[in-house]
């Protein structure tokens, strides 16, 4: 028996224990108790970039304009004939830039809190003028670990305006169609791209859940073909990352059914229905999720049931060896006693008598459980 595949449970705990301490979550308390005292706009969370930047893209069919660092917002508000704009943020700890932000473009206090928050349940907050919502997205695995991006999004009559907490590749698809005249982002209204950046971020959640299943495929070899302790470690990082996925996509749909729900005049009725499509498209990426753990669940059950098949297997090795000992251990104790008188001693060929009734019932027991298939 390889030792290396005998689970040592001391040293199973502690290392799952500081597998799922990987994920622990940080719901910040005291920031938030510190921004309520100063009644202040602050930001809540993990500082992941050192300066807020920005792209204005400002773009029709005919003609494309890109801006880094744009400061003018107030250009946003303006009712340009066939002129659309996105103006995408990256690094949103700057609460005075993003303040400022709302500022001049009217928006409410409560939206810009909630921006800066990246804490907060996904939601979606209706005004006259604009449409704000926000959503968990999931960035790429580092190191075995799955992490978690707050994405907010403002949809005016010709803008969106969208905020990262870092500098990612979500939309870098986007970005391409629209500097090269790709598609219908240039040819329609703000409200398709919103729904084309949404469309990118559930791609990524499609993206990643298939990275989980061809990892779990490997996996599933190994646990039918010689599992250590260092696979169930592994089945539960990817169980924990199936269920921060989820815990993610369920609140994205609620967004995107929210949206529809809406009374908002700021989607055009034929771009309805690439919301709804979108919609179709979550519950998809939540079957799968659900698919992937169900999948996860039954890979554990199978890596405990062949543990369990193995430590039977010992047991009954050593349970039959100590049972065809006990009558032999017996005649040795028996033969072993230092009485003057026992006639059997003092016989010539007792010691090899001895010996053939010790294979004799050495043979017969074995026999015996052969026919029994207990070996």
């Amino acid at each position: 028996m390889n030792k290396s595949n005998l689970v040592k449970p001391n040293k199973l705990i502690k290392k799952g224990l500081q597998t799922l301490g990987s994920f622990s979550l940080n719901l910040y308390t005291s920031q938030k108790t510190q921004a309520k005292t100063k009644a202040e706009l602050t930001f809540i969370g993990e500082k992941k970039m050192e300066k807020t930047q920005n792209q204005l893209f400002k773009y029709n069919s005919s003609e494309y304009f890109l801006k880094e660092q744009f400061q003018d917002f107030q250009i946003l508000k303006t009712s340009a004939e066939n002129k659309n704009y996105w103006l995408n943020f990256h690094g949103i700890h700057d609460a005075r830039v993003i303040e400022g932000v709302g500022e001049k473009l009217n928006i409410d206090r409560l939206v810009i809190r909630q921006i800066l928050d990246t804490t907060l349940r996904p939601k979606v907050e209706e005004d006259k003028d604009y449409l704000s919502l926000n959503i968990k997205s999931i960035l790429k695995k580092e190191a075995d670990k799955l992490r978690t991006e707050q994405i907010s999004f403002v949809l005016g009559a010709n803008h969106v305006i969208s905020f990262q907490e870092e500098r990612g590749d979500h939309f870098q698809s986007i970005r391409h169609r629209i500097k090269e005249n790709v598609g219908f982002i240039r040819k329609r209204t703000s409200d398709y791209l919103l729904v084309q950046l949404l469309d990118a971020i559930l791609d990524n959640y499609f993206e990643t859940i298939e990275i989980i299943n061809q990892e779990i495929s490997t996996l599933e070899k190994i646990i039918l073909q010689n599992p250590d302790e260092q696979t169930v470690l592994t089945l539960e990082t990817h169980k924990r990352s199936a269920q921060i996925i989820k815990k993610a996509l369920g609140p994205f749909r609620e967004v995107i059914q929210n949206i529809l729900n809406s009374d908002t005049n700021l989607l055009r009725k034929e771009n309805i229905r690439y919301y709804k499509d979108l919609a179709n498209s979550s519950t998809s990426a939540m079957e799968e999720i659900d698919s992937t753990l169900k999948t996860l669940e039954g890979l554990a059950n199978i890596y405990f049931a062949s543990l369990s098949t193995k430590m039977n297997e010992i047991m009954k090795v050593l349970t039959l060896v100590a049972t065809i000992f006990i009558p032999l251990t017996f005649i040795a104790g028996i033969y072993g006693m230092n009485f003057d008188y026992m006639p059997e001693l003092r016989y010539r060929y007792g010691y090899f008598v001895i010996w053939g009734v010790i294979l004799f019932i050495s043979a017969l027991m074995f026999i015996y459980f052969r026919r029994k298939r207990w070996i």
